[in-house]
């Protein structure tokens, strides 16, 4: 009767996916004990990674991301129709162009985390647990912003080393449904910050770091209003969304 070889290691491993600018993409199999930094050392990272861009994107956050996408394209639908009801065109169109524009993004799982190799190995804190089906994503780094939301037409805008995130709304401006007040910043690790644009709410500057996104909201107040929610979980699906490879290659 031949012995059963028993395998310890493949038996509790997970497996990680590596992707991007690294030496050596795909999948990876580690001790089911691993952690974020044994995924980002498992291949090493290209010279033109952009660490601070990179996303961990995990499946098990993917039904909770899939809900909120799924609520947002409703919210959106529902606001659209009221406009039509108040008999606002103008805002019921730039509330289908988000719409179209949110329906194709992909729900990735993406949570916020700190994926440079060396430093997450030395930060016990951020060295959280991977999980099977996960995936670590280093794009290159970008040399452009974006503004998107209530524009007169999204904009990629080259990038100015610590120019305010205010200023770029001269070369892209917001629409006249958009909101006067407020602006959502998303850095490209995922980060979100709301940033008061009015006289009454001035608030500090926020330069931006290379990929960065500002969101413009529609109006949250008058009669062209739409629920401050709807705007502060947009800015949150959008923060879910990785730098592209196209993005990176720029």
């Amino acid at each position: 009767m031949l012995a059963t070889v028993m395998l310890p290691f493949a038996a509790g491993a997970v497996d990680v996916h590596i992707a991007g600018a690294v030496t050596a993409p795909g999948s990876k199999q580690l001790p089911g004990h691993a952690r974020l930094s044994d995924a980002a050392l498992a291949s090493p990272l290209r010279d033109d990674a952009y660490v601070l861009g990179a996303s961990w994107q995990r499946a098990s956050l993917q039904v909770e991301q899939l809900r909120l996408k799924t609520g947002l394209l409703f919210d959106l639908e529902s606001a659209q129709r009221q406009a039509l009801r108040d008999d606002l065109p103008a805002l019921a169109m730039s509330i289908v162009a988000l719409r179209e524009w949110l329906q194709p993004m992909p729900v990735t799982g993406r949570q916020i985390a700190l994926l440079d190799p060396r430093s997450v190995e030395v930060a016990p804190a951020e060295n959280r647990p991977v999980a099977d089906g996960d995936t670590l994503y280093y794009p290159t780094r970008p040399e452009t912003i974006r503004v998107v939301g209530a524009v007169a037409q999204a904009c990629e805008l080259p990038l100015v080393p610590m120019q305010d995130a205010r200023d770029y709304l001269d070369a892209c401006k917001p629409s006249h449904v958009a909101d006067g007040d407020w602006i959502f910043v998303i850095q490209p690790d995922g980060r979100v910050a709301k940033q008061g644009v009015g006289l009454w709410n001035r608030s500090h500057e926020m330069p931006l770091a290379p990929g960065a996104v500002i969101y413009v909201p529609l109006r949250e107040r008058g009669r062209h209003a739409v629920s401050p929610d709807l705007n502060q979980e947009l800015a949150a699906f959008l923060a879910t969304q990785p730098i592209s490879a196209t993005e990176g290659h720029r």
